[in-house]
């Protein structure tokens, strides 16, 4: 539904009596702090991390706020209403789809003028807007001094100062929303736009007609904006409109008009920004500036991304291996001797609950004692990271070196994520400007990137094995990544080619409780989620080994697993594993290395091959949603015809 205003374009909607639960969408610019906002407010947990695109779809959730109940709405971060992403259009739908009550528009202090040319296209909406100030305490370690009751008679908006990563401010935000006021248009253009606007609103009955943001927006041509008008108007006053903007037309272009709507705003902020803005000489953001520069540096950024992963694998390698042992002495080996002695009755049970597959051995102390450990420590350093603001800057780093793959410094975060969870960091490729871009980074993310799971267990077996272990499987994985992914940019022809442009985030100190907080989500959403997986995965094995099944798959692969790739007939059953869950098969693969049922040869292969090896199920399932069937398939199928082709060369050549 489109977003009404009444006769006056400065005034809001009438919402009196509409609806028992209001709703407030929470709009801002990306990384402006709405997603911290939005958990303050509902008490719940949103991710939050130091770089754009953190929010990438809809998050909606219920509140009580003075009393009263609200669904409040997170919505990606925008810079403009007019779309030029695939996440500025899923916010803009929220808008003019769900007519939210209340705006609660999250601006970021320390860009204030870019936040201000957001804020302007947002009031002439027309509905209530709260003005959200937020990273205050930025504001103020950079010098930054906002007069915000001067701006908040400027803008006709209460606006409440807010540093939302302390919880400060949020007593007056809350009290805000409480008592919001219709928002009020504050920009005017020149004469040819307010004569459209104004023959464009004759159209319209008194009592229903479209916001004056609304018939900006169609007034520039963009895109959806026609189909919205003639869904709620009819074709008929569609057409009129139509003879209308064609007259516009013929006076100025409608690129001249896009251009000289957003100069207006544009002025209207920079002089606004300027009249309440003073900045102090005194500054303590030195430092970090310089870290920031240090670590997108060409030469000086390589090694400190060296010591980052060093300090990765020498955290999952050692600390977490000494946590799973202590875990496994003290806890699981004598809680799997205290069930085995109780099922010495009944050898079948025994062997499910406790046996080679069973249900608590493989499945549940499998997924807490080896996992979990890996989980703790890879999660406290890459929630470092995130919230220091270490990754837009990785993304300057690699612009360069991601060329060759036809994609630019924007794809390095997705496939950053997908060392997180390949299905979200597939989810991210969305956010990229070409289709050609989602599927280079998609594909590239599904073949030679493993998920935090699957990452942390392939680390803790390199931890102690020779370090030429190491060597060997990230040469072969990375060499594969580097020649399939200049193959597919080969393959995929097109003309269209996307520049980088990149806000960096200002390098932050991070708050441990919010580090803490975030492994603890992330840690819990595995238990909940993957560790019954685990359990299935246990019981898939043990079904398939009392039927027969097993040894039937075993025998029909042995020509590719055992004379091909020189592995044990075993490790078929880590393959099956791999099919449900990557880190199924990789926890698996690690009981073998840690029992000496592979050799140094096999260890190296069977890494390149599992870290190589096809997605998980539901990352395939998000690959056919976001590609397409064609290369969801397609692609599929070429990772395994890779993972085998490049395990049986790896093999080969250890060997001579």
């Amino acid at each position: 539904m489109i977003t009404r205003g009444t006769r006056s374009h400065s005034t809001g909607p009438d919402f009196s009596g509409s609806r028992l639960v209001k709703k407030i969408a929470i709009i801002g610019m990306p990384n402006s702090g709405k997603s911290e906002i939005f958990n303050k407010l509902t008490r719940s947990y949103s991710p939050v991390a130091n770089y754009h695109q953190t929010t990438i779809s809809v998050v909606r959730k219920n509140a009580t706020l003075g009393g009263k109940p609200y669904k409040i709405i997170d919505t990606p971060g925008i810079s403009s209403l007019n779309i030029f992403s695939e996440e500025e259009l899923v916010t803009r739908n929220v808008l003019f789809r769900e007519r939210p009550d209340t705006i609660l528009f999250c601006g970021d202090a320390t860009r204030l003028k870019s936040t201000l040319v957001l804020l302007a296209q947002i009031l002439e909406l027309g509905i209530p807007t709260v003005f959200c100030l937020n990273v205050m305490d930025e504001a103020v370690r950079k010098g930054i001094i906002i007069n915000s009751k001067e701006l908040s008679g400027e803008v006709f908006s209460s606006v409440v100062e807010t540093a939302a990563v302390h919880g400060a401010g949020l007593k007056d935000l809350k009290t805000a929303i409480k008592n919001v006021n219709p928002a009020v248009a504050r920009v005017r253009y020149p004469a040819v736009v307010e004569k459209a606007l104004i023959d464009l609103l004759e159209l319209f009955p008194d009592e229903n007609h479209p916001s004056r943001g609304f018939l900006i927006l169609y007034l520039t041509g963009e895109d959806g904006i026609s189909r919205f008008m003639e869904s709620e108007y009819g074709e008929e006053i569609l057409s009129k409109a139509n003879n209308i903007l064609i007259g516009v037309h013929k006076k100025t272009s409608a690129p001249r008009i896009r251009q000289t709507i957003f100069n207006a705003r544009e002025d209207w902020a920079d002089r606004l920004a300027e009249r309440v803005t003073t900045r102090s000489t005194f500054s303590v953001t030195g430092f970090a500036q310089r870290a920031a520069w240090a670590s997108r540096h060409p030469i000086l950024g390589w090694p400190i991304l060296l010591l980052i992963l060093w300090a990765t694998f020498y955290g999952v390698g050692t600390i977490a291996t000494k946590m799973a042992a202590v875990l496994d002495k003290w806890v699981f080996l004598p809680s799997t001797e205290a069930v085995a002695s109780l099922l010495t009755h009944s050898p079948l049970f025994h062997d499910f609950m406790v046996g080679e597959y069973g249900i608590l051995t493989m499945g549940v102390f499998n997924a807490i004692g080896t996992v979990v450990p890996i989980l703790i420590v890879f999660f406290l350093i890459t929630s470092f990271l995130e919230d220091v603001g270490y990754l837009p800057n990785l993304s300057v780093l690699l612009n360069r070196f991601f060329s060759v793959f036809g994609l630019t410094g924007k794809s390095v975060l997705p496939i950053v994520l997908g060392f997180g969870c390949n299905t979200m960091a597939t989810l991210t490729t969305r956010t990229l400007d070409t289709k050609k871009e989602r599927v280079v980074a998609s594909f590239l993310i599904a073949l030679g990137v493993p998920c935090a799971v699957q990452l942390g267990v392939l680390l803790a077996i390199m931890a102690t094995a020779p370090f030429s272990v190491l060597l060997i499987t990230v040469a072969a994985v990375f060499a594969t990544q580097i020649i399939s992914g200049i193959a597919l940019h080969r393959i995929i022809r097109t003309e269209t080619k996307s520049d980088f442009i990149l806000e960096l985030p200002t390098f932050r100190i991070p708050l441990f409780r919010h580090i803490i907080k975030k492994t603890y989500y992330r840690v819990k959403w595995f238990v909940v989620e993957a560790v019954p997986l685990f359990v299935l995965g246990a019981g898939l094995m043990f079904a398939l080994k009392i039927t027969g099944l097993l040894s039937m798959i075993k025998t029909g692969l042995r020509p590719v697993v055992t004379e091909f790739l020189s592995l044990p007939d075993k490790i078929t059953e880590v393959f099956i594993l791999v099919l449900a869950r990557r880190e199924l098969g990789a926890v698996y693969f690690k009981d073998m290395v840690d029992a000496g049922q592979v050799d140094y040869y096999q260890t190296i292969t069977g890494l390149v091959v599992i870290t190589l090896f096809i997605p998980c199920i539901s990352n395939t399932m998000v690959m056919l949603k976001e590609l397409g069937s064609r290369w969801a398939i397609s692609l599929n199928i070429a990772i395994i015809a890779i993972a085998v082709i490049v395990g049986g060369l790896v093999n080969f050549l250890i060997r001579i």
